[in-house]
This record gives structure tokens, sequence and C-alpha cells, in this order.
């Protein structure tokens, strides 16, 4: 049995190099531009576990999302199609695979599906519009589709080049939204955007457990006050700009005026997290993170953005990564919705 190409979506800047990251950690034999941001994958060896795996130990870090492609054609040769009738091309890639899973008893029929129609690029149809009609048929099947948090995922990815279909074990497709975009709401008590990134990252893997915490870099103070009100009794802000008044009056928060490299010197406590994003070029924020790992448990956890740009980030990443890998076991590496130009590291202290 040949394995199915697999869909996957990136940032549309580093669409190339996702493109060298599977091709170097990948038995890749044919990569096709779906769009601005996705593109689909074949392996000569392998299938959507076989990148789940990759990405999931930090091996594939410019891929958010993966997707099963069971059908797929040209948006040219579909230009005269509307909405509809897309929708109708969708239905019947995944209708016959429902059946097939239905048979060997991976589906039930009648078990939630979540159904994720996004675009990649200006294509000629709009999700929403092909998504109703969809949503229609596989209802009058008796198909019952829930937004997320189904153990499969119905994916239709309208790209500019090309359109896809297919049906994936959700547990393989990295993020539980279309494209792996994920949408956070603002919140009142929020103070700074770059809260985004960390409440995105908590979607991927539970907060560390523990009491003390370090947030270098802190200014506004957006990180340190998710970790309070995430249950860290007390946060060590280390910023010489200042806090928002709304994070000081938390409780629990104590500000070091002063930079990273200063209180990392001089501090004389254990503590049991450490984040870190600061604006730096990546091998200063790794090395700031060596410097910092003695005053971390053994065992405990650092959280840091890399900053990259586009300027080779894959050498960028990996220079950065083996640095760490020095005090650190790396255990995620990827960039999120939320991090633009740059990626988010979790490690634990060697």
């Amino acid at each position: 049995m040949i394995d199915l190409p697999v869909l996957f979506s990136t940032t549309a800047d580093y669409y190339r190099f996702a493109v060298v990251e599977l091709r170097r950690e990948a038995d890749v034999e044919k990569v096709t531009r779906v769009g601005e941001d996705a593109g689909f994958v074949q392996l000569k060896n392998g299938g959507i576990e076989r990148l789940h795996e990759l990405a999931s130990s930090g091996y594939l870090r410019f891929c958010k999302h993966f997707a099963a492609v069971e059908k797929h054609a040209t948006t040219k040769s579909l230009e005269h199609e509307d909405a509809e009738e897309i929708a109708e091309w969708a239905f019947d890639g995944i209708a016959t695979r429902l059946e097939a899973l239905a048979d060997s008893g991976e589906y039930t029929p009648g078990s939630a599906i979540s159904l994720h129609t996004w675009d990649s690029g200006q294509g000629p149809w709009a999700p929403g519009k092909v998504r109703r009609p969809l949503l229609e048929m596989l209802m009058d099947e008796g198909v019952r589709v829930v937004p997320g948090g189904a153990d499969l995922a119905l994916s239709v990815c309208l790209g500019e080049d090309r359109v896809t279909t297919g049906v994936t074990p959700s547990r393989y497709a990295l993020s539980d939204w279309a494209g792996g975009r994920i949408r956070l709401a603002s919140r009142k008590e929020q103070v700074s955007r770059a809260e985004f990134k960390l409440e995105e990252l908590f979607t991927h893997i539970d907060l560390p457990e523990g009491d003390v915490a370090v947030d270098l870099g802190a200014s506004p103070g957006g990180w340190t006050r998710i970790l309070r009100s995430r249950g860290y009794g007390h946060v060590h802000a280390v910023d010489p700009a200042g806090l928002d008044q709304r994070v000081l009056d938390l409780g629990g928060v104590e500000h070091h005026r002063t930079t990273a490299g200063e209180f990392v010197a001089t501090f004389p406590r254990r503590v049991d997290l450490i984040v870190n994003d600061m604006r730096m070029p990546p091998q200063l924020s790794a090395h700031t993170m060596l410097e910092a790992s003695d005053m971390l448990n053994p065992g405990a956890t650092a959280i840091v953005t890399l900053k990259l740009g586009t300027n080779n980030p894959v050498k960028q990443a990996d220079e950065a990564v083996n640095m760490l890998s020095e005090a650190y076991d790396i255990t995620f590496a990827r960039q999120l919705q939320h991090n633009r130009h740059e990626i988010t590291v979790v490690a634990l202290r060697a």
C-alpha cells in the first residue's frame, strides 16, 4: 500500500524553508505547491505518521499542520466550477474514504468529525462558500460535523495552484485548527499581543509544574501575567523597562530592573521555569539560556523564542538549537501561528 501524499502548511515567507527541512529530514519523492503557505509532499517511504514523528521531535520546525491528501486537482482544471460544485468534488473523495474507514472499523458512522476548509493564497473560491454546501452534504449522509476535537478531520484546502481534500486522524495533524491557524481571542486583562505566543504553545504542551518562574525580557509583562494566572506563585520579571501596572498589581510578581545577563549572573536561587521572549539574534538568545541553565532545577523547563528572520533561518535555527543542546534536552521546536519570524523552543534542563 502506497502512503498518501501529505498536505503541509507553513508561514508564507517560510514555505521554501519548510521544503528544505522536509527534503533534509524525510525521504521525499516530490513536493507540490498548493498555495502561498501550503504544499503537499509524497514520501518514498512513509506518510503522515512519519512527518508527525519528525515534527514532534523538533526536526520539522516550519510545518504547522498536516492533512492527508486523498484527492487533488489543479485550480486551473476546476476554474469553471462554482463553490457548490467544488464542495461536491470534495464530498466525493471524503465520502469514499469514510466508507472505507467504516468498513475497516476505523470510523463509526454517526461519530463526530471535524471539518477544516481553508485557503492558501488568493484562490477563486472562498472557504466559507465551499464549507456551507459541503456541510449540508455531509449532514445529509448522517455525518456529525463539529468545529474541532474529533478523532478525524475532513480537510479541504483551496489553494492558488491546487485544491486538495482528505480525511486525517487528528492526532497526526499537529493542530486541530484548519491549516494550523489557531485563533485566540483578546481579553481585557491582556497587556501585549506577545501573550498569544505563549497561550498558543500551551495548546500543544502542558504548562510545566512548578511555583517559581523567571521571565527574561518581561516588559510589559504579558508572559509574566500568563504564568501567574496559570498557577505560578512567584514570577521574577526581568527587564530594565517597566511593567504594566496591572501585572504589578497581581501580587507574586517581583520586577528586577536589570538586564538578563546581570540577573543571571547574580540571582542566587534555583527556579522551576525560565521563559525568554527577548528580541535578540538566535545565537545570543541560546547563549543567554545556556548561562541561565544553572538557575533551573534538574529536569525543569526553559521556553525561548528564537528570532530568525528570513536570512537562512534553517541554519540559524540549527546553530541555536545545537547550542541549547549543550545543557538542555529539546522537547519542542516549531514556528507557531503567532510566531511570525521566529520559532518557539521548549527544553528540559539536562
